[in-house]
Formats: C-alpha cells, sequence, structure tokens
C-alpha cells in the first residue's frame, strides 16, 4: 500500500457539504458557453461518464493548455473540465473550483460522476454559483491520461510474496510505454497545474473564482495562491481541506502522522465513558498486536476487486496498520476502530481483509503521482522528527517504505527539478480544516500553513479524518463544515462563526 494522499477516499463515495454564499458584487448571469475563449471545445459529457442529470445542467469539454507554460507556443494537452451552471438566476459572478487529490486522482469522477448525483448537499451550493472541475493534467479524463495497470498487477505480486514491496520494475515499465508515445513528464507537475486552473477560469470567461482542494488539492491551491499576481483572473479565496505541507515529504512522514492520528484516537476513547470501559488500553492493545504480527504474521486471504479472484497472503504488522488506515481516513469509521483492534486483540482479523482487497488495485495516474512529487523534492526543507511528536517506533518502517518507493521512481523517470516552493501572495483569505484522525495532512500541518498566510482560519474537527467537507450529511460535523465555509465565502475577511466546533464530539461503535 503506498501513502497515496487520498488513496483510501476512493473507498468512500465523496461528498461535499452545502455551502450557501453571497458576494458583494453585483450578481448576473454565468457566461454562455458561447462566448468561452478558442481554447475550449465542447464535447457530449457522456465523453466523460457524467450522469444525464448533472449533464443537463453542465457544459463539458476540454481546454487545451500549453504542455509547458513556460513555452506558450510550444506542444499542448488537453484538460477534461466541466462547469454545472447554478440554479441561480443571478449567480454569483465568482465560481467555485472544486480540485480532487491523489495527486493523480480524478476530480470529474469523484465530485461530478459520484458525489452530485447522490448528494443533495452539494446540489445546494449551485444555488448561489457555478462549480468548476478541471481534470488536472494527466488524470483520467485529460490527454494524455498517465495510467498505469503495471501499478496493480505489482500490489497483487507483493501481496503474494512474490515481488518485494519497493520494486521499482512497475513504473519503469509505464514509463518506458509513456516514452515511446512521446509523453513529456517534465510537463506533469504543480507548478504546471496551478497555472492550468487560471488558463481555464479565464476561458470559460471568469474574471474571478473561489477555489476549493482537498488532499493535494490543498498543495495545489497553495501554488494557486503564489501564482495569483501573475494571470488575468482573479482568486478571491480560498479552502484547504486536509493540508499537505509544501516543505516536508509526507511520504517519508507517514509514520509519524499515523501516530498522530492514532495517538488522538485512543486519547478520544479513553475521554469517552463506553468507549473507554468497553475498550480500554487501546494503546497497549494496537502496539502489542503489530508486535506480534512482525514476529509471526498470519496466513490471510484477499480478493481481487475486479475479478473477484483469491489470493493467499500473510498479515504483519505492517499490513496491519495499512489495513486500518481506510478507517482513519473515511469518516466516521474511525469510530469503529476501538472495537476492531479489541476484536484483533483477540486473535479476530477477518474484518481487515476487506480494507486489504480493495487496496490491491486503484485506476489512478500512477506515473503523474510520481512525476509531480519528484519535481518538488527541492521543496523538502524540513524532517519529520523536526515538526512532528515522535512516532511509535513500530511504525517508522512505514515512512521509510514509502519513501523509498518514491526515491527509486525518481531515480527512474529523471524529471526536471523545480525550484524550492516560495509562499506569494499571502493576503489571499484561507479556510483551513483539520480531520483529527487525518493519518497523512495532521492538524500540523495545517497550522504551519496558516501561519505564512495574512488572513487564514484554521479549525479541527473531533472525529473526522480526511476532510472535513467530505462527510456524510447526517453528521454533526458536516453541517458544522458547511456552516464555517458558508461563513467564509460570504466574508472571507472576517473570522467565521465556528461555535458549532464545540457541539461535535467523537462517536464511537461499541457492543
Amino acid at each position: 500500500m503506498t501513502m497515496r494522499l487520498t488513496r483510501f477516499c476512493q473507498i468512500a463515495i465523496l461528498t461535499l457539504t452545502a455551502i450557501t454564499t453571497s458576494h458583494t458584487e453585483v450578481n448576473g448571469a454565468s457566461p454562455p458557453r458561447s462566448q468561452f475563449g478558442a481554447a475550449w471545445q465542447s464535447v457530449d459529457c457522456k465523453t466523460f461518464d457524467v450522469p444525464s442529470g448533472v449533464a443537463a445542467q453542465s457544459d463539458c469539454g476540454y481546454v487545451t493548455v500549453p504542455e509547458q507554460h513556460g513555452q506558450p507556443h510550444g506542444r499542448t494537452i488537453q484538460l477534461g473540465v466541466v462547469r454545472t451552471r447554478s440554479t441561480s438566476k443571478a449567480p454569483a459572478l465568482d465560481p467555485l473550483f472544486v480540485e480532487q487529490g491523489g495527486p493523480g486522482n480524478t476530480t470529474i469522477g469523484m465530485f461530478v460522476n459520484q458525489a452530485l448525483p447522490q448528494f443533495p448537499e452539494l446540489n445546494a451550493l449551485l444555488k448561489s454559483r457555478d462549480l468548476i472541475f478541471m481534470e488536472e493534467r494527466g488524470t483520467r479524463y485529460a490527454k494524455p491520461f498517465l495510467s498505469c495497470p503495471e501499478f496493480n498487477a505489482h500490489n497483487i505480486a507483493v501481496a503474494k510474496g512474490e515481488q518485494n514491496y519497493t520494486d521499482p520494475g512497475w513504473i519503469k515499465a509505464c514509463h518506458d510505454r509513456f516514452k515511446t508515445q512521446g509523453i513529456n513528464p517534465n510537463a506533469f507537475n504543480t507548478r504546471e497545474n496551478a497555472a492550468d486552473v487560471y488558463v481555464v477560469a479565464e476561458t470559460l470567461g471568469y474574471r474571478q473564482f473561489n477555489f476549493y482542494g482537498v488532499s493535494y488539492g490543498t498543495l495545489l491551491g497553495q501554488y494557486v495562491i503564489a501564482q495569483a499576481d501573475k494571470h488575468k483572473a482573479k482568486l478571491r479565496s480560498v479552502i484547504l481541506d486536509g493540508v499537505v505541507r509544501p516543505d516536508i515529504d509526507f511520504n517519508l512522514a507517514s509514520g509519524h502522522t499515523i501516530s498522530y492520528a492514532l495517538r488522538n484516537l485512543f486519547h478520544a476513547c479513553a475521554q469517552d465513558q463506553r468507549c473507554s470501559q468497553a475498550y480500554p488500553d487501546l494503546e497497549r492493545k494496537f502496539l502489542a498486536i503489530v508486535d506480534q504480527l512482525n514476529q509471526k504474521p498470519i496466513p490471510i486471504t484477499l480478493t481481487i476487486p475486479t475479478s473477484q479472484k483469491t489470493i493467499a497472503a500473510k498479515l504483519d504488522g505492517i499490513a496491519f496498520v495499512d489495513g486500518i488506515m481506510p478507517y482513519l481516513y473515511t469518516t466516521p469509521h474511525g469510530g469503529d476502530l476501538p472495537k476492531q483492534i479489541d476484536a484483533a486483540s483477540q486473535g479476530n482479523f477477518g474484518w481487515i481483509t476487506k480494507r486489504l482487497s480493495n487496496a490491491l488495485e486503484s485506476d489512478g495516474a500512477k506515473e503523474m503521482y510520481h512525476t509531480v512529487l519528484c519535481a518538488r523534492v527541492k521543496s523538502f526543507q524540513v524532517t519529520p522528527s523536526q515538526v512532528l511528536p515522535a512516532a511509535y517506533p513500530q511504525l517508522l518502517p512505514i515512512g521509510i517504505r514509502e519513501s523509498e518507493v518514491v526515491t527509486k521512481a525518481c531515480d527512474i523517470l529523471q524529471v526536471e527539478l523545480k525550484p524550492p516552493f516560495v509562499y506569494e501572495n499571502p493576503e489571499i483569505p484561507t479556510l483551513i480544516f483539520n480531520g483529527a484522525y487525518d493519518p497523512m495532512t495532521p492538524q500540523p500541518y495545517g497550522e504551519a500553513v496558516a501561519r505564512n498566510l495574512k488572513t487564514a482560519y484554521v479549525y479541527t474537527f473531533p472525529g473526522v479524518g480526511h476532510g472535513a467537507l467530505i462527510l456524510p450529511p447526517d453528521l454533526p460535523a458536516a453541517a458544522c463544515s458547511a456552516q464555517i465555509a458558508a461563513d467564509f465565502l460570504t466574508r472571507p475577511q472576517q473570522s467565521p462563526d465556528s461555535r458549532c466546533l464545540t457541539q461535535i464530539k467523537p462517536v464511537f461503535v461499541s457492543e
């Protein structure tokens, strides 16, 4: 299991809670498609698998952008874009760009094709402004799509004990294939992604826009902020949800960040009367399980999702941590973990096989994931131990393993290294959300980013995993994050009303 920022967000259907906003400018009609710029090419929304109900109120197409923005007359690539029109007769003039994480995951596939048709909360957003979903370069509905099916074969071979986890053969095979197609890996990085956002906004005729990013989308958002004074379209406000700190190797830090999330979970359980009585001494039990499995792995059976074929595998301590990651990522499943850890302490591991099976396959853009990370290694200025509490010693090998995977991939890709990230335009109002159980982008990351911005509001949600706006609508935290975001987008220069946070308590499953 590679620690991609939204790896396990794919397990849950994403929802984006309702945000109702107003704007100080005079409202008006959305720019008609007939007035889109020359870079726009309309396509049937079926091209992006958009459900018919969503397609009826959307404009779908490709926006052609420079392969490298520093070479505006050079080669080009195409980005899938869905503009879902506001249902208001007089929508706000500034749309909200909604961007997914990964890097390498699909924005259109997750937000447009899954969230919009299934969850009414997202549609409430359309009552005030247009939504823009830009497929990041290299991802599923962009041309080219840097998909590596070799990655899934590698995962299965690793699970069967036939291949080493850090073996880079799969990325070499994938990269060699793209080289024969003439694809330039230097074109796929966060600087280029950020410039794409502005080109899309300008092509669609918007003079001003807002930005929401989750997971890697928060790193993209920080680059969008840094470029705010370099484009015609103006950036009004930014929401960063599950924040990536630009100056740290989040893969190397994963042992620390998982430890941070687990300590929050263990503490919350100890403070809850029912949880503490049902599952006492949870931290000791967890660490004992990891030690026991590392000393004597147990056999398990996994199921390949697409083929439903079963394979024999081994569960060691690190694989056990891999298996609990989805619980930490997805709200409210963190509340299930005390029960599951307690069951494991009694020898019951049946619950973990589904999570590990789901992780065997992924449809993200794995080459794009690595080109993005490799291009920005000069930005890594701090070590995990400098900025985070000590990790559980048992979890440190996870970060070492994940960092080694990326290092080996970078040796193969040989992409051009970009200069270190520098904060610019810190006056752009920014709202920052953290989840207390987030195992990859913990609260200290969001707080560190906020210190580089002049107008930033930081909120941490108890019992929430990776993404505080990506929650089932019946949870109290969902209503609270929506209300805070609504206040922010209405008046970005004023501190939002966050009193609802005091009413949110972690909820645990107990028998």
